[in-house]
């Protein structure tokens, strides 16, 4: 898995855990790259993305926050406990990330067609 993607996993993780807060401040790109030892550009990409989906906003002379969490964006226990062990099965039978993605999206078109008919 690219390491920007991880950094955007990490991140979403923290927050879903409240080891980031709304409002929190995330350490600078230059700060971030130094402590992780990666690319600076790899921070600068992965901060974007969730910019991008509303995870992060990016206030100018601050740098980044932690964005309001939104209640209706919160995936319940009932749907993320599931997913976790499905993807934990998936790794034990040797399929990758996107192995699994490609599945889950298979299995989302298939169902998509169905509701069409």
């Amino acid at each position: 898995m690219p390491i920007f993607r991880q950094l955007i996993d990490q991140i979403k993780q923290a927050i879903r855990m409240n080891l980031l807060v709304n409002g929190e401040q995330l350490p600078s790109v230059r700060v971030l790259a130094s402590a992780l030892q990666i690319n600076p550009m790899t921070i600068s990409k992965a901060f974007s993305q969730l910019e991008i989906e509303g995870v992060l906003i990016r206030k100018r002379g601050v740098g980044m926050l932690v964005a309001e969490v939104q209640e209706n964006g919160h995936i319940s226990s009932s749907i993320e406990t599931p997913l976790q062990k499905f993807i934990e099965n998936a790794h034990k039978e040797n399929l990758s990330n996107d192995q699994i993605m490609a599945l889950v999206q298979q299995y989302l078109s298939i169902q998509s067609q169905e509701k069409s008919k």
